[in-house]
This record gives C-alpha cells, structure tokens and sequence, in this order.
C-alpha cells in the first residue's frame, strides 16, 4: 500500500513480474500484489495463503518497505505527474467532454449504470459512472503507452485514440489490463469498488466498452484534422486543447497560409435527403460554386433539452412549461460568428466545402457517409441553385407527410384534438389573413415574427411554416408555379386545421363554462337549485380545468341529475342530497350490469314525470347525453354509459364533496 501510494499507480516491475531482470521477489510477495492491484480483498488473499506463504510475502513487504523509506529519505518523493495519472486524467476529459456534448447519450448511459448501481448496492459503485469509464479507458491508454514506450515518458501526444479499439471491441482483454492496471491512488474510493465489480460482471465490461467505442468514434469523427485526410491518425496531441476548450474554433491547418479549416456542426443537425436527383444538364463530376446568403438548419438544442429536463424533475411546479427543443437557425461560422454569406463548392454528392468571407472553410469529412450533413446540404444547394422552385417543391413533400401524420392521428382512438400550440399558431395566422387574404408571406410574418438569422423554436408546424415563409420570400420562388402550388398548400393546411379547431373547440372550454351552458337551457326550479349547486362545487374543484374527453363535466352533469332525482322523490331541497346518496344510485356495484342502471335511473325519472324521449326537456336533453356510451379508456374497445364514466372519475380522481 506505501508502495502505490508512493509511486501513484507506477509500481516497478520487480513487484509483479517473475521474469524481471532485478530479479523476482517471493511469488507469495507478487501474488499479493498482484491481488491487491486487482481490487481483490487483501484479507481474502491472505486467507488462501498457508503461514509459510504469508511469512515469506510478509518478509518481502518489510524489505521493499525498508529500502523504499531509505530512498524517500535520501531523494525526497517525487511528486511529478505518473503516466497513470495523465492517462487517467485524459480519459476523463474525454468522457466528460462526450457526456456534455451529446445529453441524449448521457441520459441513456445514466440509465445503463443506475441499473448496476442501485440494482447491486452491496458492490458499493459510485453514483456517477463517468468514473468507470474513465478508468477503463485510462488504463487502455496506460496499457498503449507502456508498449509504445515513447521516447519521452512526458508526452502523450504520439499516442493514438484508435489504438485502444481492439481491446474495446474484445471485452475479456478490456478486463484483463483493467485488472493489471494500478489507479492513481486518490481515486481509490471509487476505483476499487468498479474494479472489483467488473472481475466478477462481464457484461458490465462489455457495456463499459460498448460505451466508449461511441465515445470514440464521437471525437475521432470530429476530428479536422481527418477532415480531407481519410486514413488520418486521431492522436491526442491536437486534441487535447479542443477537450479543454470546447468553444474554440477546431483548428486543422498547420499554418496561417492555408486558411483555417473548421468541421461542420452536426450534433443535434437534421437534413433530409433530396428527394431529386443530380441536375441532368450538368455533366457528371462538375463542381459547383455557389453564394449563398445564409444556410438554414434545423437543429436540435442541447440546453433547452437540459432545462425541460429540470423542470421535469422539480416536483415544485405544478403546471410546467416546456420550450421547444427544436428550431431553425441560420449556420454560424465559428470564428467570426457571421450567418453569411458564404460560398459553397463541390461536386454532386461530395462533402460539402463552405467559404465564409473572414478565411475560414467549413468543411465536413472527405470519408464521411452518404448521409451525412455536409453531403445533403450541399445537394439542396445544387437544387436551389439550378431552380430556385425546388425550394418549394421541397416544402410541398413535408407539408404531404405532416397532413398524412395529422390525419392519422385523428383516426387514433387517443386522438383528443389538435394541441394548444398548434391551435394558438392557426389563430394568428388567420387573424393575420383577415387583414389582407392576399398575401399570405405578409400574413405568416405577421403571425410568426420569425426571428431568422437567430434561432427560433418551436413546434412542428410552427417550423414548416417558418420555411414555407423563408422560401416564398424569394421572389424566384413566389412568383414560379410551384411558389404558387406551395401557397395554395399552405392555405388549404391552414384552413383544414382552422375547421378541426373548430370541432373540437367545445373541448378546450373551461368544465365551469360548459356547465353553465346546460344550466343556461332552462327547467323547473330544483332543476335550476340542483346545477347551482353543481356550479359551487366546480369551481372549488375544477377551476381552470378544461373539458378534454367529456368525463369531468359529464361527472358533473350526471351529479345535478341526482341531486334533482332524489329531491323530487323526497320532496326535500337539493341541500339535503349528499354526493354520497348520488353515488350509491349511480355507481353499479360488483358484478353488477351497467345497463341495470340506467335502466333504474330510466325508470324513476319516467316516473316522476319526464319524457325521457322529449326534445324541448332540458333534463331529458341532459339524460339523452349521459345515456350515450362512451370508450372506457384510449386502446380498448369496452364502453360504458358517460354518466357512469363521468361520476366515477369525480368518486376517484377529486373525491367531491358538496
């Protein structure tokens, strides 16, 4: 123990290996070092020693503790960073800078280690599990370096990221260095329990690799060095400083002559694939040069995805507020900062190349898959470029498949109309449109405000929109027959969602408002007592809540035609009816037929007097609507009366008193 804390991780081969040339010490002595570096319990180690074994390792110990103690004393400690410490040091950087940089992949990878740390607490894993992959990927490093053997122990920076990939893609070798390699001692609280885990879990150590395989595939892929060099060695020398600062532009070109050369952003970046071909009056190979006067991207936003996420997890708000996490915005060159203009060269189906006009070359990597972003930006270029009517032949195939998602998803027994935010953009299109009906770029700016070239969020249709009005605003386009096709889409988008607002409007009114509408259709005077009485209790309980599927009001409804029920049986008021008696007349019983009931209920409101069939009877009208069968829950096919449904969820779910 004296000995790794001293050396901090850099134990001298005579202490492990039998064929060291400083000679071996007593197996027994290297067995429990051996042991030790292992994770293994020492006690444990002992125990399966015999007396003889444990005196012989026991006397070794007290030697090489002597003559280390002699050599402290005459030289003093030296307190210089260990290969391990820098190895392990750089492979938390790395993990770090990948769990930042991707959430998505860190919310899954959270997901993965919780299930071994909360699933086996006597192992005693730390709760973060960035630490064990970093220990195993600086143990890799470790285990590359002591082959390499550079010829200055110092720098790291020959060493190459891809190197450690076969030990990640065979997990049994990942475990075997992992249980040779010596941690920095400083970390032992954690480091011991995660390796002492891993010798007993191989699929723990398969995951482990699994993980940082994406790590490194993540940061090699990135790489500009690699950017028009295919076979290019990712070494940490010139990623180092990218890992520390990760705002800084990545700088590729050696030299100041050649410019400086940034990687394309591609977190978070969707691009569809062209749905053309290459234009046919081009010979094949021509390289285009376009100017463009800016590039707009839809992207994905890692920090509103991490405050949702907070929100979500704050039990304190009771009604939260998500923002958008995916908007449009114009590409920025990262030095400069400028959305453009910019100028963008290639041939038909090649990485992109993008000139901004202070030096900079936004390229994307010259190995880099037929779906990469670069690839299919610079196709959408060469189409606009051509025809600038491919900018709204473009917008027509989106708007196609959003109306054909829109229109099965009404089909869906889920479906519950369309969503507040969508309903919100419709109306304020249309407000727009009252204006002036003729022109719709005018009436979408209006409504919209686009915030182009900064980012602006929102949803999905918000963001078609914000294209169709960013591609009819080039007059090219407008003025073209598929500008005009493109705007009659819109229009009719608009207005067949400005009908489905319409339709289910009725649901988005507050439950308080619908039971004064049925209140307002008139009747007897305890008719009128029972639904005052209804209404003080709404708005107790369900003051800003909206109808939605019906269950609420209904539950209410069918309430006050209890309360009228059992008055005019009693000859009593309405304040003498509890809910409970409601209940108790509603609410079938185990094993009992819902269709008894409403028969029952049938019956006594005949018998007091009401035509049940009767259409100018405001409690007939109200019994008509509570006897309609309703589905019982969104996926299956079982319904039951709405006034059985209704007066079972104000039993359940709010427990109403009146």
């Amino acid at each position: 123990m004296f000995m790794i804390q001293t050396n901090r991780g850099e134990l001298p081969a005579f202490m492990t290996d039998d064929d060291d040339r400083f000679g071996p010490p007593t197996p027994e002595f290297t067995r429990l070092v051996r042991g030790l570096t292992a994770a293994e319990p020492v006690t444990m180690v002992c125990e399966q020693m015999t007396g003889a074994e444990r005196r012989a390792a026991a006397g070794a110990a007290i030697e090489t503790l002597v003559s280390q103690m002699r050599i402290a004393h005459q030289l003093g400690f030296d307190d210089s960073e260990t290969l391990a410490q820098r190895c392990c040091g750089l492979a938390l950087l790395l993990v770090e800078w990948w769990l930042g940089k991707t959430p998505m992949a860190r919310q899954q990878f959270n997901e993965t280690w919780n299930q071994h740390a909360f699933g086996h607490r006597e192992a005693g894993l730390p709760y973060d599990g960035a630490n064990a992959l970093a220990l195993l990927l600086g143990a890799l490093l470790h285990h590359q370096a002591c082959q390499d053997q550079p010829e200055d122990e110092d720098d790291l920076g020959p060493l190459v990221f891809t190197r450690v990939l076969p030990f990640l893609e065979s997990p049994e070798r990942a475990a075997a260095v992992l249980s040779e390699f010596v941690a920095p001692p400083l970390a032992d609280a954690f480091n011991v329990p995660i390796k002492r885990y891993a010798r007993g879990n191989p699929k723990f150590v398969a995951e482990l690799c699994r993980y940082l395989r994406v790590v490194l595939a993540m940061h090699v892929k990135d790489c500009p060095y690699g950017l028009r060099e295919i076979d290019h060695a990712c070494t940490l020398a010139h990623r180092v400083a990218v890992l520390e600062q990760d705002e800084r532009p990545y700088v590729a070109a050696p030299t100041s002559e050649e410019g400086l050369r940034v990687a394309l952003p591609w977190v978070g970046v969707h691009e569809e694939e062209p749905a053309e071909d290459a234009p046919a009056a081009r010979a094949a190979g021509h390289v285009w040069q376009i100017n463009v006067d800016r590039v707009v991207l839809e992207r994905w936003d890692v920090g509103t995805a991490r405050l949702n996420e907070a929100i979500s997890e704050d039990s304190s708000i009771g009604e939260p507020k998500y923002r958008p996490e995916v908007g449009l915005e114009a590409l920025r060159c990262p030095p400069c900062g400028s959305h453009g203009p910019f100028l963008a060269e290639g041939s038909w189906g090649d990485p992109l190349t993008l000139h901004c006009r202070c030096g900079v070359t936004m390229m994307s990597p010259l190995d880099a898959q037929p779906d990469d972003l670069g690839r299919r930006l610079l196709k959408r270029l060469i189409l606009c470029e051509e025809d600038p009517a491919y900018a709204a032949r473009r917008m027509l195939a989106s708007l196609d498949v959003f109306r054909e998602r829109q229109q099965k998803a009404r089909e869906s027994r889920w479906y519950r109309g369309p969503d507040d935010g969508d309903v919100a953009v419709v109306e304020a299109v249309d407000r727009a449109l009252d204006l002036d009906r003729s022109d719709l770029v005018a009436a979408l700016t209006d409504a919209l405000r686009p915030r182009l070239p900064w980012r602006h969020e929102g949803r999905e249709l918000t963001l078609l929109l914000l294209q169709a009005l960013n591609a009819l605003s080039l007059p090219a386009v407008y003025d073209s027959p598929d500008g005009r096709h493109l705007t009659g889409a819109v229009r009719d988008l608009l207005t067949d969602m400005k009908e489905e607002n319409a339709r289910w409007a009725p649901t988005r009114a507050p439950v308080v408002d619908r039971l004064r509408s049925w209140q307002a259709g008139g009747g007897p005077q305890l008719w009128q007592d029972a639904w005052a009485r209804t209404l003080e209790m709404a708005k107790l309980y369900f003051a800003g809540i909206r109808v939605g599927d019906g269950r609420v009001a209904d539950g209410c409804a069918g309430l006050t035609l209890g309360q009228y029920l059992l008055a005019r049986e009693g000859d009593c008021g309405v304040d003498q009816v509890t809910a409970d008696d409601v209940r108790n007349l509603a609410l079938p019983g185990d094993g009992q037929d819902p269709s008894a009931v409403m028969r029952r209920w049938a019956e006594r409101l005949t018998a007091i007097g009401h035509d049940l069939d009767a259409v100018d009877d405001p409690v007939a009208q109200l019994w008509q609507h509570l006897a309609t069968d309703k589905p019982t829950d969104t996926f299956g096919d079982q319904r039951a009366p709405a006034l059985i449904l209704g007066l079972d969820i104000l039993v359940r779910s709010f427990r109403v008193r009146l």
